[in-house]
Order: structure tokens, then sequence, then C-alpha cells
């Protein structure tokens, strides 16, 4: 009976609303009322995506700072102008709809201009939106509108503003009182972008909307704005904060990939700084200057970490080098300083970065001026003064050698220092999304591969892999992926070219197969280093571990050879230090190039340190002869280092020397040079057929070598270089033999395949060789090595 009611009532409404219409049409209407409501039920999540991205889908005269891009299947086809408005409906804007296929159907990609107008730049975390239905004939063209441009660092002409509002206003605009409106200075103004060389560095220019004016009054709600129907009028440079950023969508194709401004690997060091920086963004002003200096080696990501800070809080940054405050006369110094602190006023609220300021206050001479120094630190009083937007100020430096005067003007000092495994790992994928780089490699490895690389090494890394893989990111597609290949040749590039440069300590290319005999030595090198690498666990808390290693013996007999292949064959990075290298003429920088070699081996961990000829640097104590005491100032340093070595990183020291007995005793205790390995010459004949093997496996024989006879015509105390002279001359027979074969016929068929060398040939070398040890030599490192056998 209540259906039958229901029946009726419904049929009796239909007739009142659409008597034209037969009621059973109510039903379809009913249906698509519903459809309507069903379609604006959704909540969104807003990411913020690039210009570019937005651009792609519509074109530069779309409303780029009131644009939002959704799927297609929650928009109706009549969609155009929606009202946008977060999940508690306290703010609301109008914005226009784009409707696109592949995007998921919760996702809402708008600009971060955008969100910040509609959440007034606030910082709480509301990301829950709606799309509500509007009637396009609501939206009216305001009669008058006034901007003001926000004052920033960049000098921008009136010229270069006019044409901007004037092309971005060509078409119309939806504005509101209070709006930030970002105008992208590459799609708004390109020729000028191009020519002119003063702001080709500036990709946007800020407006604030002071007024909106309809009928005579000034309104809130949202209106058009447009040349033509609109009167743009402009008011005075306005200082303000900017829209916050924190990140962005940068990869828009089978997915969205939200990349944070920050690297991942630098993450840590970020939220620092943002600690740091916090207290002086109230209200409240600090009776203290905000201050800070950031220290780190060149490319680390100090000025990225600077830049994502000053997009996260909507700052300013006034980026100046050391340079800029220079000058010959110290007058001139003093106009330099005042004038780049007055502009930071006008550009506040603002972060000020010196960078290199290492060399600040250096006069011509190189040292340090006072008086540049002095005036420096009383304008900073003046700089913080009756602000009404905050200036901080950071200094960036690549060294820790700032004078004292200097170091006690800064609140807080942050270093960021070299990153380690994980930290490559995440600054890597970081670049990759960046860039939008479709890639299939083995991050771990390659974050292993490139121990010592710093953040912009690492973007150079993957510039060199995209050379590579011949990588063109305008093409959409899977065809063209980063592979592992083209990274590790990338790898090997880098490392030849720019190791010196970069810091970055090259594994040579030694393998086992390449040293023949000294088995028992390569087990005991194996035992003492592949342990706390495989099982650091178990080592942790004890608190004894094992880290160096002495090895000693003749001249020749692979003591270098060793220290490589183990650093190749535990996938160590090797530092190679030569004892001679280090010594300076200069007080105090002989222990200053000690303590970088150990630094650096220390941002590089797990790292081996190989210290060749050893004696040369650490001889004994009071015995040296020189008068400034130099060499025993190299050992101090040297033994202070080698104490507190595993207490950060994983470092293992590898020394070789012919006199052992030269090296000063307190090298040699336990906790230094643990283990003393005595590499001697190959006295046995599997030892000498082992070495000569692994130097001959890449040559082609006659019929009539045998090797085991040739080892049996080598004199007795014969070294691995003694071998390696007799293998190169009969190699270098083999091919004179050829080129006479062939001296009348082309040489360009022949390769190195066609070298046969015989038995005649190691004969001759043989006969020619000169053994590099004597029985003199020889009985002498017997004697050391029963003098040092606790040890060995």
């Amino acid at each position: 009976m209540a259906n039958n009611k229901n029946i009726t009532f419904l049929t009796i409404i239909s007739k009142l609303l659409y008597p034209n219409h037969h009621p059973f049409w109510f039903l379809f209407y009913m249906y698509g009322l519903y459809y309507k409501i069903n379609k604006r039920r959704v909540t969104y999540k807003f990411k913020p995506a690039l210009i570019e991205i937005i651009n792609k889908h519509c074109n530069k005269y779309k409303d780029l700072n009131s644009c939002v891009l959704v799927n297609e299947s929650n928009l109706l086809k009549c969609d155009k102008w929606l009202k946008l408005t977060t999940n508690n409906d306290n703010n609301t804007r109008i914005v226009s709809v784009i409707p696109v296929n592949n995007l998921e159907n919760d996702v809402l990609l708008g600009s971060n201009v955008l969100l910040s107008n509609l959440l007034k730049n606030s910082i709480d975390n509301i990301n829950e939106f709606k799309l509500k239905s509007i009637k396009e004939h609501n939206i009216k063209f305001a009669s008058e509108v006034e901007l003001s441009l926000i004052s920033s660092s960049f000098e921008i002409s009136n010229a270069v503003v006019d044409t901007l509002i004037e092309n971005y206003f060509s078409t119309p605009k939806i504005i509101y009182k209070g709006d930030i409106i970002e105008i992208n200075l590459k799609l708004f103004g390109e020729k000028m972008y191009y020519l002119n060389t003063k702001i080709n560095n500036v990709c946007n220019v800020y407006f604030k909307c002071k007024r909106v004016i309809f009928d005579n009054k000034e309104v809130t709600s949202g209106f058009f704005c447009v040349i033509g129907e609109t009167a743009v009028k402009q008011s005075i440079n306005f200082q303000s904060f900017l829209p916050k950023k924190v990140s962005e969508v940068v990869n828009y194709k089978n997915n969205i990939v939200e990349v944070p401004f920050c690297p991942y690997g630098l993450q840590e060091d970020f939220d620092n700084l943002k600690k740091s920086v916090k207290p002086f963004l109230g209200k409240r002003k600090l009776n203290v200057n905000p201050v800070f200096l950031v220290q780190g080696n060149k490319g680390v990501g100090k000025e990225i970490l600077l830049e994502s800070l000053a997009l996260f809080f909507g700052l300013n940054i006034y980026k100046i080098n050391n340079l800029d405050l220079s000058a010959n006369i110290y007058a001139q110094n003093e106009q330099k300083i005042k004038n780049t602190f007055f502009s930071a006023k006008l550009s506040a609220p603002c972060i000020i970065t010196i960078l290199n300021f290492e060399n600040f206050g250096k006069n011509n001479e190189g040292q340090f001026d006072e008086r540049i120094i002095s005036y420096f630190s009383n304008e900073l009083n003046s700089l913080f003064e009756n602000n009404v937007f905050p200036i901080l100020l950071f200094c960036c430096s690549n060294e820790k050698n700032i004078p004292s005067e200097l170091q006690r003007i800064f609140l807080e000092t942050f270093t960021i220092s070299s990153p380690n495994d994980v930290q490559r790992k995440d600054l890597l994928k970081w670049i990759m999304d960046k860039n939008k780089i479709n890639y299939k490699v083995n991050l771990d490895h390659v974050a292993n591969k490139t121990h010592g690389f710093l953040f912009e090494d690492l973007k150079a890394l993957v510039y060199f892999s995209k050379n590579n893989a011949g990588y063109n990111e305008k093409t959409d597609c899977d065809k063209e992926i980063l592979k592992n290949e083209d990274v590790i040749k990338a790898i090997d590039y880098m490392q030849s070219n720019y190791n010196k440069s970069l810091g970055a300590p090259k594994v040579p290319k030694v393998k086992w197969s390449d040293v023949g005999g000294l088995s028992e030595v390569k087990d005991e090198i194996i035992k003492t280093i592949n342990l706390p690498l495989k099982h650091p666990e178990l080592l942790k808390n004890s608190g004894l571990k094992r880290s160096g290693i002495l090895l000693f013996g003749p001249p020749g007999t692979g003591k270098t050879l060793i220290a490589k292949a183990v650093a190749t064959e535990c996938s160590l990075c090797f530092l190679s230090v030569k004892g001679p290298e280090l010594l300076n003429m200069y007080v105090g920088q002989s222990e200053k190039n000690v303590r970088e070699v150990f630094e650096r081996a220390r941002e590089a961990s797990p790292c081996i340190i190989f210290f060749d000829e050893l004696d040369s640097l650490a001889p004994n104590r009071g015995m040296s002869g020189d008068s400034g005491g130099v060499m025993d100032r190299v050992v101090s340093q040297l033994l202070a280092e080698m104490d507190g070595l595993n207490e950060i990183a994983t470092i293992f020291i590898i020394g070789a020397t012919n006199r052992p007995d030269l090296v000063d005793p307190a090298l040699l205790r336990p906790g230094r040079f643990d283990k003393l390995l005595y590499i001697g010459p190959c006295t046995d004949p599997i030892s000498k057929l082992s070495v000569l093997t692994a130097l001959t496996r890449k040559f082609n024989f006659s019929k009539d070598v045998d090797l085991e006879k040739i080892v049996k015509q080598c004199p007795v105390n014969i070294t691995g270089a003694d071998f390696y002279g007799i293998c190169s001359n009969a190699w270098s027979a083999a091919v004179r033999r050829l080129i006479q074969k062939n001296k009348n016929s082309t040489m360009e068929h022949i390769t190195h395949k066609d070298v046969l060398v015989g038995e005649q040939d190691f004969k001759t070398a043989i006969e020619n060789v000169k053994p590099s040890i004597n029985n003199e030599d020889l009985k002498y490192f017997e004697k050391l090595k029963k003098e040092l056998g606790s040890n060995c």
C-alpha cells in the first residue's frame, strides 16, 4: 500500500514539473541526477605538478594558476568550471577542469600556487578536496584589478613586467583578492627570456592581487580578468611570502611520481636546517641573529639544500658569491657589503646565501684582513634590525679552516658529510625521478661502486649514463631505458678521467688470478679483511678490531700487486699513498696531508689505504736527522689517526716496505699494524709455475712450449718482477720475429692473436735476466723474518 502511495506521489510531482512529458521519463531524470551527484562525491588528494605537465594538456593561454587535471571518468561532458573546496568547505575556489585519461581516480593535479591561494598559504596539512558544480554564467568580468610585483633578488625592468601582464591576461583568468599569481617567464616572455642575459636565470615572476573591483565596489569573490574588459593597474612593489613548495609531480606517463624538492639522501640534513630556521619565522622576534654556516666538500649538495629550504618556507633566495663582496681597495669592500645587505632587505623575506665563504675577508696577499671581518660583523647587526619580514643568512664553505673571528658570528654550524652507500642510492633514485628517466639499474650495486662520489658527481654520472644509452627524454617510451651497463661504463669513464678532481678513489682491476703463488699470504689477508665486512655484528660490541697489515720483503716480490688484488676482490675503494708525496716544506702541511688522507678514506668507507714505501713516511722518531722534526710530527699524526681508525668508518690499512727495521716501532704494535706478513721470492717449483702461469695466461704458445721445463731453467732466487721481465722480453722477441716475417706484406690484418711465443724466446729471455736479489740480500731478509717471527 505504501509503495503505491509513493509511486502516485512521484507521478504527481513529475506531471507538475514536466506536464508535456510522460511520467515514465521521470525515472531517467532521477537516474541522471543520481549519476551527476555520484560523480561529485569523489574525495581528491591534491598533488602539485610542474607547469610543464599542466601545459602539456592545455596550451599556455589556459589559466595555469587556477587549472586542475582530473580523471575524465569523474567529469561530465559539460564540466568546464567547477568549485574546488576543502573537505570541511572552509575554503572554496573556482577552477578550470581538464580531463585526462591516465590519472588515478582520486588524484587532483594542480600548481603549488593554486594550492597556496586555496589554503591562504597555510601550513596546515589539508589534503582532501572536493569538486562541486557551478554555473558558468555566474563568473563575471572584473572592471578593475590592482596588482603588485612581489620583490625578489632579481632586477626586473618595467618593460618586462608590462609584457608579462599583457601576455598572461590576453585570455580570461580567474582572480581573487589576495591571490598570488605566478607567471612563467619562459612561457609568457619567451623573447625577453632568451635575449636578456640579466633575467635568463629567472624562472617565475610573482604578483599579488591587492584589489578586485566590480561595479565600483571592491569584491572578494572570483572574477574573470582579461585585457580589454578589465583595467589592470600596477601599484608599488610588495614584500610577501611566496607559495610554499615541498614537492612536485615530475613524471606523468603511466603513473604519478611525486618528487620532493630536497633530494632523498639529504633529508636528514634538510630536517636539521628546518629545525634551526623555524623559530626565526614566527611573529615573535628573537634577540639573536640568524647567521648559519654550512660547510662541506664542493658538490656535496649545499646549494640545493638551501634552495629547498627557501621553497619549503616560501622565501626568496638571494645567492651571491664571495667575489661579489671582494675588491682591491678596502673602501670598496665596505661599499659592496653594504649594497648587498641593502638589496637583501628589499627582497625580504629571503635567505641570503654567500658561496665560497672560506675565502671571505682575504686581501691581495691571501691573508685574512681583520678590518673586513670586523666591518662585516658590525653590518650584520644593521641587516637584522627593523625588518618586518625575516632575513636569514647562510654562508657556504667548502673547507673548515675559517678564522675564529668569523666562526664566532655563526649561531650554528652544519656539516654536510659525503653520502654513504644508502644515501648515494637515494640520491641516484631522486636524480632519475627528477629527470624523468626510465631505468633498469641495480642502484645498490652502483652505490657500492661510487664510493666518494658527491651529489654533483652523481648528477654527472647520470648525465654520462644517458649519453651512453642514447637516451632522449622527449620520446615517450619504453624503448629507451637506462641499463646497468650504461651506468657502469659511465663510472669507469668518470673514475679514469675525473678521479683526481672528484677525490673518488679508484678500485684497480687486479684479480687473484693476476697474482701467482703466495697462497698463504692471500688466505691471511682475506681472513683479516672479509670477516669484519661479512659479519660486522660479531665484532661490533667486542671493541676488538684488526685494521692493519704490513707486507715486507725484498723488492719485486708482489707486495703492491697483492694490495690492489685485495681491493678488487673485496670490492673496496683503494687509496694508494706514496710516502714522499705527503711531505711538504710548509710547517703543519705534512700533518694536514695525513689527516686529509684518512678523512677521505672515511668518506669512501669501506676503504683500503695502501702506504707504499712506509719506511720513508714513518721512520724511527728521533733518528731522522731533520732539524725541524717534521718526520717525527708526521709519525705522531699517523699514530693518532690509526688509533681512532674504525670508530666511525670501516677502514683497512695495508703497508708495504723493504726495510721494516727502519719503521717506527710504535706502528708495529697490535692495534695498528696487527699482522706482519713476509713476501719473499719464489723458491719452490710450484710457486714459480703459478707466477709464470698467471703472467702468461693471455699468451699464445707454440707447440714446443712447456712451462714446467721453463721454470726449471730459471735462477733459484727469482722474484715476480723478474718473471715479469722474462715474459715481457719473450713476448717482444716473438713480436719482432712476426714483424720480420711479414715485412714485405701489409700488417693491417695481423693482431695480437697472431703472436706465437716459442721456447727459444723464453730461453733467450732467461739468459739475459739478472735476478733482483742476491744471496746476501736473501739472508738479510730471512734474518728479518725470524726477528719479526712472532707477528708473522
